[in-house]
């Protein structure tokens, strides 16, 4: 046997034994959805990242940018993060694609305000599509905590659309990200 051959053959078992650790830590999350956070929003509300946290739609890592990171956490108490509020509004109105997960599993949705960075309910946040703010989608979707702040932010930043977490459906999604969401998985 040549030395490629000795390689070959030793790469073998370790490919076998990292696929089987993927399927049983894939198994092992039980439904199929994202890896949880390492540490879960505290008892106020407030985002805890780590650099290993993951968003669930497209990979980024939330970390890298923190003023941007929104959250989600489940009924069964697992956190997970998002690189930003677009990903987020993905992943509520498909929660079983992302999250593999059911959208009356999601137990708290967690935003960041613009102006002042403190995290916010989700559900009671006044969002904002369609201004001149970048995020690390590119034209970011922000959010306020405090309805008084639209005008303001609108004078600075301009938006095309304001609508509430409840407002958000697929026709809603396509006019202000001009993408098309995945086929559910029901």
């Amino acid at each position: 046997m040549n030395q490629t051959s000795h390689i070959r053959a030793g790469l073998l078992p370790a490919v076998l034994t990292t696929l089987l650790i993927l399927m049983v830590t894939a198994s092992a999350a039980g439904q199929g959805g994202p890896t949880a956070a390492l540490h879960p929003l505290t008892a106020d509300g407030q985002i805890v990242l780590s650099p290993s946290d993951r968003c669930p739609v497209c990979a980024m890592f939330p970390a890298r940018r923190p003023e941007a990171a929104a959250a989600l956490t489940l009924e069964s108490g697992e956190t997970v993060y998002f690189c930003s509020n677009g990903c987020l509004l993905r992943s509520w109105l498909r929660p079983g694609v992302y999250l593999g997960r059911d959208r009356q599993t999601i137990d708290r949705v967690v935003v960041q305000d613009y102006f002042s960075g403190q995290c916010v309910d989700g559900r009671s946040a006044t969002w904002v599509a369609g201004s001149d703010v970048m995020g690390p989608m590119g034209p970011a979707i922000v959010t306020l905590g405090n309805t008084d702040h639209l005008t303001v932010f609108q004078k600075r930043h301009g938006s095309q659309r304001v609508f509430t977490l409840n407002d958000v459906d697929d026709a809603l999604w396509q006019t202000i990200s001009q993408r098309q969401l995945p086929a559910t998985t029901d």
